[in-house]
């Protein structure tokens, strides 16, 4: 997945999300970090538990080491795709 697809995923999954319904694709694409998105510390975390309960089906658990990655929105991406390569990882 390249980083223009990851930020795609992030920015579809934010859309469905109350609390981020109104950031748009462009928004994702322009923003480097995540204050830019209007997203709080507190929002990135729940965000994040909404994406494993929906999309690994809580196969995945939240990472201690992940939350320093979370200030930004490439660090964001990435654990996006850590935590889907974690599910993937699961399902074998």
């Amino acid at each position: 997945m390249s980083a223009d697809d990851g930020r795609a995923k992030f920015a579809d999954f934010l859309a469905t999300q109350p609390m981020t319904a109104g950031i748009t694709r462009e928004d994702v694409e322009r923003a480097t970090t995540r204050e830019e998105l209007g997203i709080s510390s507190l929002n990135i975390i729940l965000l994040l538990v909404n994406y494993i309960k929906e999309e690994t089906n809580d196969s995945v658990q939240l990472r201690p080491e992940w939350v320093s990655r979370l200030g930004d929105v490439e660090g964001i991406v990435s654990v996006v795709r850590e935590i889907d390569a974690c599910a993937l990882a699961a399902a074998k």
